[in-house]
């Protein structure tokens, strides 16, 4: 599949880089994450063992990279999601990658059923106008162990379009160790603020960082964080922990 890469702001190639690390399959890559902030028409066509399943506004779904079983079980998958009103480009992603890395086709469906259940999930929280990149987003949240409500106190806290950064950060502090309640006050409590993703990414960072001393640690320089940023003592370009520079995740 061709993705046509989308020209995105430094913020956004940042966060969208550490969607890579989603549980189970991640998305194809960040590029084809970051296409999928635009909204997306799937469209279903008759299947064929060399035929296209499905195409939408990334590309196109090609039956031939799989077994005629679960090329079967994907289109059937697929066709449900887009009834339920989901988007299907994170879930071709997902089946792409899995194929690309030659993963079998029971944990590649297996993959794409719990995505799709946790899209559904994160569309109740978030809203029926997020937009794909925010559902794809709440997903992987979702399905690293948080809860549904935190989302729905990330959307609270953002305005429709604006999610991704504070749902990706969150996802990425919580798999380093930090409760997802503490997370969750973290990037709520950031995410009204000037230029508020650079700082959720400094906050990213600084979790990272601290993370590798183990989850106490993670925890007390969150804490530390968040105290400066909302008291204006920490920039985008400030580390609240006295150390270096946060380290940036890589670009995609």
């Amino acid at each position: 599949m061709t993705v046509s890469r989308h020209r995105l702001g430094r913020g956004a190639r940042y966060a969208l880089a550490a969607m890579i690390a989603a549980p189970g399959l991640s998305p194809l890559a960040a590029a084809g994450t970051a296409g999928a902030a635009s909204a997306v028409s799937a469209t279903a066509l008759p299947i064929g063992i060399d035929t296209v399943l499905f195409r939408d506004g990334q590309g196109q779904f090609d039956a031939a990279r799989f077994d005629t079983l679960t090329a079967s079980a994907l289109r059937t998958l697929l066709e449900e999601a887009a009834a339920r009103g989901l988007p299907t480009a994170p879930l071709i992603n997902r089946a792409l990658e899995g194929a690309a890395r030659r993963v079998g086709g029971a944990r590649i469906l297996t993959v794409v059923r719990a995505h799709a259940a946790a899209l559904a999930d994160a569309k109740a929280a978030l809203g029926d106008r997020s937009s794909v990149a925010e559902l794809d987003a709440g997903a992987t949240a979702i399905r690293a162990g948080v809860d549904a409500q935190v989302l729905a106190a990330v959307r609270g806290a953002r305005p429709l379009g604006a999610a991704v950064t504070p749902l990706v950060v969150l996802t990425d502090v919580v798999r380093r160790g930090v409760p997802a309640e503490t997370a969750r006050d973290a990037v709520t409590a950031i995410a009204g603020l000037p230029r508020a993703d650079e700082v959720l990414l400094g906050l990213q960072a600084t979790v990272a960082k601290n993370a590798q001393r183990g989850p106490g640690m993670a925890v007390d320089a969150l804490h530390r964080y968040v105290r400066a940023s909302v008291a204006g003592v920490v920039s985008p370009s400030t580390s609240a922990t006295g150390d270096r520079k946060p380290a940036r995740p890589p670009l995609p």
